[in-house]
């Protein structure tokens, strides 16, 4: 059917006549129904984009010092994650905020999200050899239930490499985004070291390429990883324009603000209304946030 400019649903008229002309219709379906999707390998963005992507990653991996971010000093047992951790990146390499502003990026992000979403985190994750699992959890974090059915956050994660069952690939529980709380001890599966059992959920498989999208609610976590090879994914987090964004952004380049343009600026919260001193409020930039007020698609 034709889409029109209907008012009750305003925001996501535009949204879902570009996820048409993307053909991702079916991945919005999936994120309705089970909480997360796969964007097939390459459709996002060319193969050379991806490349690019993960010399990236890889030039972090042999550059930074793992003692400079707090989460590879923990001890296993008390770590969210195994493997290496990246943060902070689009003041490193301005391919990562290019994939923040990536037509699938954003459809994807402003249907979960609403079209005033704003970005919330972005995170590299690089594993090699042999490694345990990440338990189950959402990335709802510190929100207490329960959670709103709509999702404050969602994530859009490409995939740099093959993500298989032996290359220690996500591991979702469909249909837990309408838990709508997150998952409890008692229902860790087994090889996580819980009661539950193992098929509670089903692994991800993800050719390198694809994108793997999820709803902020979804329950996940990762399969152990028993190939020696490296798994590589950017993680872009977003999230509704009222959520306090976990990652700073006032010292990304004014020039990739400039050559990325307004929505760019807009995403990373040049243009939020919060944060005000004793001037108030800057009322054109609330004005226009009026429209989510009228639709959580907006």
């Amino acid at each position: 059917m034709e889409i029109g400019d209907w008012k009750s649903t305003q925001g996501l008229n535009e949204t879902f006549r570009k996820a048409r002309e993307l053909g991702i219709e079916t991945n919005l379906l999936e994120l309705e129904a089970f909480g997360f999707t796969v964007v097939p390998a390459y459709r996002a963005a060319p193969k050379a984009f991806f490349d690019r992507l993960r010399e990236a990653v890889y030039h972090l991996v042999a550059n930074e010092d793992p003692a400079a971010v707090d989460l590879n000093r923990q001890k296993d047992e008390d770590r969210p994650a195994y493997g290496r951790q990246f943060f902070h990146l689009m003041v490193k390499d301005r391919v990562f905020a290019e994939t923040l502003v990536n037509p699938y990026t954003l459809t994807l992000g402003r249907y979960l999200m609403g079209t005033s979403c704003r970005f919330y985190s972005q995170v590299a994750f690089f594993k090699n050899g042999t490694v345990g699992t990440t338990h189950l959890h959402s990335d709802s974090t510190g929100m207490p239930p329960p959670l709103p059915h709509y999702g404050n956050v969602c994530n859009i994660s490409w995939v740099l490499t093959d993500y298989t069952v032996e290359n220690g690939t996500f591991y979702m529980v469909p249909g837990s985004h309408r838990h709508c709380r997150h998952p409890i001890d008692m229902e860790q599966p087994k090889f996580m070291g819980g009661p539950a059992p193992d098929d509670i959920g089903t692994p991800v498989l993800a050719e390198a390429g694809s994108l793997i999208v999820f709803h902020g609610n979804t329950w996940h976590g990762t399969v152990p990883k028993t190939s020696e090879g490296p798994r590589v994914h950017v993680a872009n987090g977003l999230c509704r324009n009222y959520v306090n964004p976990a990652e700073t952004t006032e010292d990304i380049p004014e020039e990739f603000v400039e050559a990325l343009g307004p929505e760019f600026a807009a995403l990373i919260g040049r243009e939020a209304w919060q944060g005000y001193g004793g001037e108030g409020p800057k009322i054109q930039r609330m004005m226009r946030m009026r429209p989510a007020q009228q639709s959580q698609y907006a």
